[in-house]
């Protein structure tokens, strides 16, 4: 996948920022470039922040507006992730390009609209249907059901399609579980 910025640009960016990313956060940002890209870990440990800075760099590169940010619910998505992209220091560089329009529930960012979409219950699954996406950023994906997981992978279908999941451990039996068993045992298609 090519929805990375330029060596260059990203040597910038790290090197002028007031707050830079702690090394865990760095490595997830230059290796994931599977289809599913997968944070997990400890609360606080700043997985949202890596996830987040990694998922708006491939925004950046994206062929079309495909692209969307789920939440447990629309309004976690607004409190965990776009408060970030707009009030945290660490993703600061993308603050200048981005608009967020809250009766819409859309982020405009440079000439893409994001739209953000919750999955709190089985009765969000019409939200998914139907959609083709090219990128996604799923915040606590281990909370959403495990049909709502299945729908979203299946609208991952573009070549270039790539996901992002933040989360914090769930029970070992959870799908989520599975796919970062697939990443630990090597599967290109999962990075964890």
């Amino acid at each position: 996948h090519s929805y990375f910025f330029s060596f260059s640009t990203y040597f910038c960016m790290l090197t002028t920022m007031q707050e830079p990313l702690a090394p865990k956060q760095l490595e997830f940002i230059l290796n994931s470039t599977a289809k599913w890209n997968l944070a997990h870990g400890s609360v606080r440990s700043g997985k949202t922040v890596g996830t987040l800075f990694r998922f708006m760099n491939a925004c950046h590169g994206c062929p079309d507006s495909q692209i969307f940010m789920v939440g447990h619910s629309s309004e976690t998505i607004f409190q965990n992730a776009i408060r970030l992209l707009l009030e945290s220091e660490q993703l600061s560089i993308f603050r200048p390009f981005c608009t967020w329009y809250a009766g819409k529930r859309q982020l405009k960012y440079l000439d893409k609209t994001i739209c953000c979409l919750g999955a709190k219950d089985e009765g969000a699954i019409g939200q998914f249907q139907g959609k083709t996406m090219s990128l996604v950023y799923c915040d606590e994906m281990t909370l959403y059901p495990e049909s709502i997981v299945d729908m979203i992978d299946t609208r991952l279908s573009m070549p270039y399609s790539m996901g992002f999941a933040s989360m914090n451990p769930a029970y070992p039996t959870h799908k989520i579980k599975q796919w970062i068993d697939k990443a630990e045992a090597g599967d290109p298609n999962y990075y964890s």
